[in-house]
């Protein structure tokens, strides 16, 4: 037989002392507010340029990767996530092992006191009941329900048990990336880069293999054929449209390009992807 439905009430009413003020009760923070405009999807594509946009994201890799956000770089791989805020700049790195990550992006009109206080955290047991529960309701589930199984994941998280890599991009460094990334569009020399940060064209050199693991060359080609496959990938643009996109002066010049990177022809690889 089951206890009288009061029985709780009657055990906790002796905890309880009359108001004050019987209109007056416990209030939100005036700031207080859920997240919003939630969004859940993933891909396997590198960054084209460092992203930088004015929405909450969580990135969960599904393998280990480098992520540089602000110029401070994440080993992060399964089990860990970064909470990356609104218009911090970020992006994967060639030494990433995969680039498959999931992603959960959310708008909030200002910070939330529940919100993890650092960028790299880890996934505990509660936090899966909270995630699995947004796989349900994403896309056409009770909106509400799932902003507050969002919210009660982002109260979840643990720390990120290991320290954010040693590494950090200079200033200059951080620039000459952003130039070429906002200009792959265009033919990209040394020199050119090294006039926008104010540096030698040796000096540049050297400090951008030395913090990048690779030279400036490889860095502009690694980045024009990640510009190329997504534009295969994900648009029904001509190669021709493409190689002038990606800074070729021909679509011969970009599909030689292209098959000496990847063994397959731009058309062969789009049919393989498309």
């Amino acid at each position: 037989m089951y206890p009288p439905k009061t029985e709780l009430i009657e055990r906790r009413l002796g905890e309880l002392a009359a108001p004050e003020n019987p209109f007056e009760g416990v209030r939100l923070p005036k700031s207080f507010a859920l997240p919003d405009n939630i969004l859940l999807f993933h891909n396997a594509i590198c960054t084209i340029t460092p992203i930088a946009h004015y929405r909450y994201t969580l990135v969960f890799p599904l393998g280990q990767m480098y992520y540089y956000v602000d110029r401070q770089e994440f080993n992060i791989s399964e089990g860990d996530l970064l909470l990356i805020p609104p218009y911090s700049r970020r992006f994967l790195t060639l030494q990433s092992k995969t680039f498959r990550r999931f992603f959960i992006t959310f708008e909030l009109p200002e910070a939330q006191s529940y919100l993890p206080q650092g960028c790299l955290n880890h996934l505990s047991e509660k936090s899966m009941v909270y995630l699995d529960k947004m796989f349900d309701l994403f896309p056409d589930g009770s909106p509400d329900e799932l902003s507050f199984a969002l919210y009660g994941f982002l109260t979840t998280l643990a720390p990120g048990e290991k320290k954010p890599a040693e590494n950090h991009l200079s200033r200059d460094v951080a620039a000459a990336v952003e130039f070429i990334n906002d200009n792959l569009h265009t033919p990209l020399e040394n020199d050119i880069i090294a006039g926008k940060v104010n540096m030698s064209t040796s000096n540049l050199a050297r400090k951008f293999k030395r913090e990048m693991g690779m030279p400036l060359h490889g860095y502009i080609s690694f980045r024009r054929l990640e510009f190329a496959r997504y534009y295969l990938e994900k648009t029904d643009m001509s190669v021709e449209e493409i190689a002038e996109v990606c800074g070729f002066l021909s679509g011969a010049s970009f599909s030689h390009f292209f098959f000496r990177h990847t063994g397959k022809s731009p058309l062969n690889y789009r049919k393989n992807h498309f």
